[in-house]
């Protein structure tokens, strides 16, 4: 490899490592070096027929479409993962590629995050079983995973300008946890550095993430790549230990390096190591792909596909409705019986090798059944007479089947769920139905929680979260008892969004302050005693299961935990079993219990098995920020053999005296103040926040050191999904008037526009108006073609993807708007736009005029 980079002219270098055609990395044809065929996952290949700069989501060669990472992590059984894994894997050599952008692991901070269904659980234990799982399935047939987004990257709204502030115990015990543990146990080829500030610094130059804790800490040797467009300085990011910069395309960026390498800037020992380490990543991807195959078995992953959906369905509610005898005159409410949502909208989003809907499964059963629409699924509108049918065809019914949830206008990569809530369309009409009095059935398709206002009404609720394109036939299993339910929650269900463990500043603006700390999901709701309306780990089955005979036992740094597992009713099931760990009296702020170890076991009617949970004694640890370092401390812990995080079925206790003592041989790490504000989660930021962060600041109300003037809007570009009415601001965003948060009152004064600027906020200006009008027309059109398309399951693809756009571009900058569009808008156009929206016309006109050659990529040698 030496030799190689010696021979490596600075102009192959700086090529090497940025990308290509939006979906490549660069070659070099002269020294025998290939380029890399980089694509989306998780959730299947998507890969795409036309490049189209950083967001090209349409037009998508066909893949199977799994179920997304949400509905995985509810199976709590890692095994499917890797098997998902191996098959998405088949799919990639099939299609020649050699990485894949995959898994997402960051941790569900706030249901409102519109890719939590991209992403594992609230806890870092599960996201870092599932995620390791994932990438060991992936990279065992010679395909590398790019494991992301690293890191603290929970909201889409502010994702291009937002600014996470994490104090240094919650980074490592929640934000980072996982991202380690795949890295030192499942060894990925690549991360994938996200788009957001830490702590101040962009990601993908942030030196302490990249180098000091990914590379010397867990000695990553792989390659760190950005997210499409999230470069900013690119001689910054390599610096920090960013190696490849894509999409690419950027001669802005591409100058950058050669000029910072020849002043000195750019050292050469550290350009050549982000070199090696794309040659060393080249070297993995190229190995074995002699075994390409030519066509992947598509039926066989498609089985697979309903498989994992079985097992990953979750029954949240049951009076003994389900299962279904087949002998109940049946009816069945709502578009998505037919038109089922399976999978997410954004860069996710696979083009399927078929679906299964519920109706395709029932018919296929000769199920009888009478059928209602009740609503529109791309109209948020409500529609009387459909919603009169319905309920009139509910007096010849012994039970109504619903099914509903949320769209992909309500949940998309791109933006934030503005509120909890279901759309009215489908909450009143579920409303309707259970005033009849008939049985009423819920099966809902959602990626995140949802309010459930009518829950007391409901008979069953049957959870299929995102289930791939075969989820209609295994909600038809299901519901008619061919197979038993049992998933369970990956995070927690809170009654209502007041009640979520961020509410006070999530989304309020550009920099989110995680004033909650290590208080995430069931960690604040277990210690608050949050009413929830589904606990962390709950799930109902067709069956029971008795817990007995717990034992402890410790060896050689492990403790393991064993009890017998009974399956006591008469249908077969699988239950998952819990183990969490207490602290009895700790001197530091702590959860409640937080989950240490789970297993899934599969039991026949009577059966009993014994089962053993076990975790390294370390991973009783604290971080202490003091001393930076891990500290285990002493004490007496229990430990919770449970099927939930609110149902514990037996407890033992465990000492542990060869730790440290708080106070003794290790100081407190908090001042008072700081532990008396925590020993609660709190319910609002607290005065001290900025002191526990190390962020002087971070107590302020960010809203009001916000640049722009339309803080909380999110565009709805047509008004409504349909294109109808609305005037295309929204305004019932985060910090708008629909979920009653306050907006910043009075006239300010508004610093200039920068290439940092969300694109909405351009509108404040004659020249930004122009601008913003100019990009958004174009994507406008774009929606407006795919309205006129005739009703069909091409033109529901459209329209998502378009709405995508729709919603993601105003929250985009003019500088990711360049580095994402593969050189198709270079950065000095931006900066003249820029100039030009900020009123300065000639420093703009200059700029347009200014002519620049850029570097050719290399060639073949002559």
């Amino acid at each position: 490899m030496e030799e190689l980079v010696g021979r490596l002219t600075l102009e192959e270098k700086a090529a090497l490592l940025e990308g290509a055609d939006s979906w490549y990395t660069n070659p070099v044809p002269r020294l025998g070096i290939p380029r890399l065929h980089l694509t989306d996952g998780p959730h299947g290949v998507r890969q795409v027929r036309r490049a189209g700069g950083g967001f090209s989501v349409s037009d998508n060669e066909p893949a199977t479409a799994f179920p997304t990472s949400a509905a995985v992590a509810s199976s709590w059984n890692p095994e499917l993962a890797r098997r998902m894994g191996e098959a998405i894997a088949e799919e990639c050599l099939a299609a020649g590629v050699d990485v894949l952008l995959a898994p997402g692991i960051n941790i569900k901070r706030s249901p409102l995050c519109g890719r939590n269904f991209e992403y594992y659980s609230e806890d870092p234990l599960v996201s870092a079983a599932f995620g390791a799982a994932f990438v060991q399935g992936v990279q065992s047939k010679g395909v590398g995973c790019c494991v992301k987004h690293f890191a603290v990257n929970s909201n889409e709204t502010f994702r291009f300008v937002g600014d996470s502030v994490v104090d240094e115990r919650a980074l490592r015990e929640i934000y980072l946890r996982a991202f380690e543990s795949v890295v030192k146990n499942a060894k990925p080829y690549a991360v994938m550095s996200a788009y957001n500030k830490v702590n101040g610094t962009f990601a993908s130059e942030n030196r302490r993430l990249l180098t000091d804790i990914l590379r010397r800490e867990w000695g990553f040797d792989g390659v760190v790549m950005t997210d499409w467009g999230a470069t900013c300085d690119r001689v910054e990011g390599l610096l920090a230990g960013c190696d490849l910069d894509m999409p690419g395309g950027s001669w802005h960026n591409r100058k950058a390096i050669l000029e910072a390498a020849r002043s000195g800037r750019l050292a050469a020992d550290v350009l050549d190591a982000s070199v090696r380490r794309m040659l060393r990543l080249i070297g993995r991807c190229r190995t074995g792909k002699a075994e390409r195959q030519a066509a992947p078995d598509f039926e066989k992953h498609a089985a697979l596909a309903c498989d994992i959906a079985k097992e990953s369905a979750v029954l949240l509610k049951n009076d003994g409705t389900l299962p279904l005898s087949g002998g109940e005159r049946l009816l069945v409410v709502g578009e998505m019986f037919e038109k089922m949502r399976f999978q997410g909208a954004g860069s996710s989003l696979v083009h399927p090798t078929d679906v299964v809907t519920p109706k395709d499964a029932f018919d296929r059963r000769g199920i009888s059944y009478a059928y209602e629409k009740g609503y529109r699924s791309f109209d948020p509108g409500r529609d009387e007479r459909l919603e009169q049918a319905a309920v009139r065809a509910a007096e010849d019914a012994d039970v109504i089947l619903f099914f509903g949830g949320l769209t992909d206008f309500e949940e998309s990569e791109g933006f934030d769920r503005e509120h909890m809530r279901l759309g009215d369309n489908q909450t009143a009409l579920l409303e309707k139905l259970a005033a009849t009095g008939k049985k009423l059935v819920f099966v809902l398709f959602a990626g995140a929680p949802v309010e459930l206002p009518f829950h007391d009404c409901l008979s069953a609720l049957l959870y299929m979260v995102l289930p791939g394109q075969r989820g209609g036939e295994a909600a038809a299993a299901l519901l008619y008892g061919e197979a038993a339910p049992s998933g369970k929650l990956a995070e927690s269900w809170p009654m209502r969004l007041e009640d979520t463990s961020c509410f006070a500043d999530y989304n309020r603006g550009p920099v989110s302050r995680y004033y909650e700390s290590i208080y995430v999901g069931y960690r604040a709701y277990d210690k608050a005693g949050t009413k929830l309306r589904f606990p962390f780990g709950f799930g109902l089955s067709y069956t029971t299961f008795a817990y007995a005979g717990m034992t402890v036992r410790e060896e050689d740094g492990r403790v393991a935990v064993s009890a017998d597992i009974t399956n006591t009713g008469k249908r077969r099931g699988a239950e998952v079993v819990q183990l969490y760990v207490r602290h009895k009296a700790s001197a530091v702020f702590r959860p409640d219990k937080e989950l240490k170890a789970f297993a899934k076991v599969f039991l026949e009617p009577g059966e009993t098995k014994r089962v053993e949970l076990a975790f390294e004694k370390r991973d009783l640890a604290f971080w202490h920020a003091g001393l930076g370092r891990w500290v285990v401390e002493n004490g007496t812990y229990e430990l919770l053999l449970a099927a939930s995080a609110a149902d514990v079925r037996l407890a033992a206790e465990l000492s542990v005296t060869d730790g440290e003592t708080i106070g003794g041989t290790v100081p407190h790490p908090y001042p008072p103040d700081v532990a008396d504000a925590y020993a609660m989660p709190p319910k609002d930021v607290p005065a001290c926040f900025g002191r526990l962060a190390g962020r002087a600041d971070a107590g302020d109300d960010p809203a009001d050191g916000q640049a722009g003037g339309f803080h909380g809007e999110t565009d709805k570009p047509l008004g409504k999904p349909d294109g109808s009415g609305g005037d295309g601001t929204g305004g019932n965003g985060p910090g708008g008037k629909a979920d009653g948060r306050r907006r910043p009152s009075g006239r300010r004064r508004h610093p200039p526009l920068t290439m940092e600027t969300q694109l909405r906020d351009f509108r404040r200006t004659f020249g930004g108006r122009i601008f913003y009008e100019m990009v958004m027309r174009s994507v406008r059109r774009e929606y407006e073609a795919a309205l006129a398309m005739p009703d069909s399951l091409e033109r529901d693809s459209r329209l998502k993807n378009t709405h995508f756009f729709l919603r993601l571009m105003p929250l985009n900058t003019p500088r990711t708007m360049s580095m994402s569009s593969g050189g198709a808008f270079p950065y000095r156009v931006a900066e003249a736009l820029v100039a030009l929206a900020n009123g300065q016309v000639l420093k703009g006109l200059s700029l347009l005029m200014k002519k620049e050659k850029p570097v050719p990529l290399p060639k073949d040698a002559e």
